[in-house]
């Protein structure tokens, strides 16, 4: 039995629907925690880089390398703790990959949704993370993850509706993750 991801084109009608719902849904504080979210997580990682004395790009990677499976709170913990040369609990391959950010930056990171949060913290308002809750958001299943194709379309189903609501693809991915998550925490 075929399902939407099969299909690209129906994978886009779909996606941009569900996402075009969550917008409308959204209420004003969620539109508002949207518009500086990633405004905010990038003076996290500016403070990150300062500690470390590197650039805004490798501090927005080491926090970025650590948010797989993580909380903002504890991803930004972690980041913290990385900077200041603490011990860092959780997957060693988030540890990996900040060790690996410190000289390589953006390159660091070959996921797709790490590589695109970092950059998306870092300034690049075209960048779009999908992660579990984007690929719900799509009424896809989380614990299926993604490929590569299908993430590029729900990326592009975030473009869509941005350029259709005037905002920028990353905050437009900031308000479609805080509706279907239900905070911004």
């Amino acid at each position: 039995m075929k399902t939407i991801t099969d299909s690209p084109i129906a994978l886009t009608e779909v996606s941009e629907q569900l996402y075009y719902q969550c917008v409308l849904q959204a209420t004003l504080t969620q539109v508002e925690q949207a518009s500086v979210w990633y405004n905010e997580a990038q003076e996290v990682a500016e403070d990150v880089a300062e500690i470390l004395g590197v650039s805004l790009e490798i501090g927005a990677s080491v926090v970025s390398a650590f948010s797989p499976r993580e909380r903002w709170s504890s991803n930004v913990a972690k980041a913290f703790a990385f900077a200041h040369g603490k011990p860092i609990t959780g997957l060693q391959n988030n540890l990996r990959m900040a060790q690996s950010a410190m000289t390589k930056g953006f390159d660091a990171l070959n996921g797709q949704k790490t590589n695109a949060f970092a950059r998306a913290i870092a300034g690049d308002a075209d960048a779009v993370v999908i992660d579990v809750w984007m690929i719900r958001a799509a009424g896809l299943d989380a614990s299926k993850g993604v490929n590569k194709t299908q993430y590029n379309t729900l990326a592009n189903s975030v473009r869509t509706i941005a350029k259709e609501f005037g905002l920028t693809p990353r905050t437009a991915q900031a308000l479609i993750w805080i509706v279907k998550r239900g905070s911004a925490a």
